[in-house]
């Protein structure tokens, strides 16, 4: 059951990684070298994300640091929605393009921490990879329909940050319901 907060995760991210400079270029009017520009910022904070997310959970721990993410990552897929200036657009770029691979690494982190033996881990990990692919999929696949049909980027940042927000409350509920198997 806990897996499925994993699952809901990368869909979110889709929003980000398929439409933002999209959602630039065309949907604000800005053109493709500016969106290209906040996509250069987007990789700028997935070459550090990891790095980061390793130090916060450092300091708080690997499940605590997960939640923080799910819990920022939200925010900034949802921003572009409520605030399309240059500032938010940037904020956004920069976290939601470090969150992206920096929840994969609080995602082992935090795996090598609920799952005891190495021959459950490579289990583990082999179906976390495994959804992990499907969910990216299936999610740009939804959310390329729901374009399609809307024509509205709102509705897809908005469910982008609706999965991260369930991932969140999931493993909080879950965790509340089991009994602990870990720090």
């Amino acid at each position: 059951m806990r897996a499925i907060s994993r699952v809901a995760a990368p869909c979110s991210s889709t929003a980000h990684i398929v439409f933002f400079v999209d959602f630039i270029a065309r949907g604000l009017d800005r053109g493709i070298a500016v969106g290209a520009g906040y996509w250069v910022l987007f990789g700028i904070g997935a070459s550090v994300g990891p790095l980061l997310a390793g130090l916060l959970a450092d300091r708080i721990g690997f499940r605590n640091a997960l939640r923080a993410a799910y819990a920022l990552q939200t925010a900034v897929v949802a921003l572009p929605i409520f605030d399309a200036g240059p500032i938010s657009l940037a904020i956004s770029a920069l976290i939601a393009g470090a969150s992206t691979p920096g929840v994969v690494a609080l995602t082992i982190g935090r795996t090598q921490e609920l799952v005891p033996s190495e021959d459950a881990r490579r289990l583990a990990w082999r179906n976390c990879t495994l959804m992990f692919a499907l969910a990216q999929a299936i999610g740009a696949y939804l959310l390329s329909y729901i374009f399609a049909q809307t024509h509205g980027y709102a509705m897809l940042f908005a469910l982008g940050a609706g999965a991260l927000a369930l991932s969140l409350v999931l493993d909080l509920v879950l965790a509340r319901n089991q009994a602990p198997l870990a720090p």
